[in-house]
């Protein structure tokens, strides 16, 4: 990979982290570590860092480690995202701030977020959407239909490299550094803002233990992949699982509902539900991957679903395709194996780094490892990297 959206990355504060750098990062990078050393956090923090000004990344974000039938609510799952302390906690209104830092062809120096919880008064028969909603709410405290509503203010802000800034995503050409917006989030309504603020030069998705189990979502994952003719790769990559694979297809059987299909030498046309999370994770990766060229990649728990003996041969794909795509990953796993498979796949030297994260003194810290040391480390020595 001649050129990374990253090279060097410290997340200042994020959730639990406090300065953690990630110097000198490689195509392939592989977070290991005890429970709760920070692997996810990372890849939450690089998710964001890259959507510094959408509101919808941001809550996205906090929601994903969530399972949607009992998701909490937009600001008691937003504000985690900002660090924790006791005098935060013992404030009935919470405030926070993230920090993030960076270097590489992505070109964001930083990236900031600010958080304040607060309490307004407010009319309920009143459209929300009206201009001048907030001028009157304290002038009608006697209205029977006055009502007590919670909100955050969200201001999120980025400072770009000067070669980005020149770029055409930028209206204002001659605007001053750093950029800012400002949002207000409100409590049990819903967030109706446009997707307008996503980053628009570089694609970045992460995939989490769950995400194959939407189908829709492969549909229109799918769809995307047919348009860049991409589809054959990725039946290659299912059929690494099942041989009798032969291609994908989207029907809708019954007039209402658009179903994900698998053409299947010996079951014929197969609901891909009637397959198991196997097939599902790794469609999933494939389908992504088709969407992401030249951006990033984040995958937590990297060998879910996928069996011990498929690991070399479904990483080797892995690996080929983001050089291919040329894109950068950012990988969770608590898996042995899945190192080995990783190192294994990884046929050029420096393209793999792991970082083995540990906690030291209220901070994140991380011990960076190469390929050519980790190649040391597991084929020779056989000594544990994880922790």
């Amino acid at each position: 990979m001649d050129k990374q959206p990253i090279d060097n990355l410290t997340i200042h504060r994020f959730r639990g982290i406090r300065d953690l750098t990630l110097e000198n990062l490689g195509q392939i990078n592989l977070l290991v570590g005890i429970n709760n050393s920070g692997k996810t956090t990372v890849l939450e923090a690089i998710y964001t860092y890259c959507n510094s000004l959408d509101p919808l990344a941001w809550l996205n974000t906090a929601w994903r480690r969530e399972i949607k039938s009992s998701r909490k609510s937009k600001l008691e799952s937003l504000k985690w995202l900002f660090p924790q302390n006791i005098q935060n906690n013992s404030d009935y209104f919470y405030q926070g701030e993230t920090k993030v830092s960076g270097n590489g062809n992505f070109g964001v120096v930083e990236s900031k977020a600010t958080y304040q919880e607060f309490e307004e008064i407010w009319d309920s028969t009143k459209d929300s959407n009206e201009e001048d909603e907030e001028e009157n709410l304290m002038d009608d405290r006697d209205n029977d239909n006055n009502e007590v509503r919670r909100g955050a203010d969200l201001k999120l802000t980025f400072t770009p490299s000067k070669l980005i800034s020149k770029l055409d995503i930028f209206e204002d050409k001659n605007q001053e550094l750093p950029i800012s917006k400002e949002f207000k989030i409100w409590e049990n309504q819903p967030l109706t803002i446009l997707n307008k603020y996503r980053s628009n030069w570089l694609s970045v998705d992460t995939i989490t233990p769950f995400s194959h189990r939407t189908e829709q979502l492969q549909i229109k994952l799918l769809t995307d992949a047919i348009l860049k003719n991409l589809k054959p790769e990725i039946v290659e990559l299912i059929s690494m699982i099942d041989s009798e694979i032969i291609d994908l297809d989207i029907l809708d059987p019954t007039g209402k509902k658009s179903r994900l299909y698998v053409i299947h030498k010996t079951l014929g046309f197969t609901p891909l539900s009637a397959f198991g999370d196997g097939v599902r994770r790794l469609l999933f990766m494939a389908l992504t991957i088709a969407k992401l060229k030249d951006g990033i990649l984040l995958i937590d728990e990297l060998e879910t679903a996928i069996h011990t003996e498929a690991l070399l041969s479904s990483f080797s794909w892995l690996v080929k395709w983001c050089r291919e795509m040329n894109i950068q990953l950012f990988a969770t796993t608590h898996s042995l194996e899945t190192v080995d498979a990783m190192l294994n796949a990884s046929e050029l030297k420096n393209d793999l780094v792991l970082y083995r994260l540990y906690q030291k003194d209220l901070e994140t810290q991380a011990i960076r490892i190469d390929q050519v040391k980790l190649t040391r480390i597991r084929e020779n020595l056989g000594l544990e990297v994880r922790w």
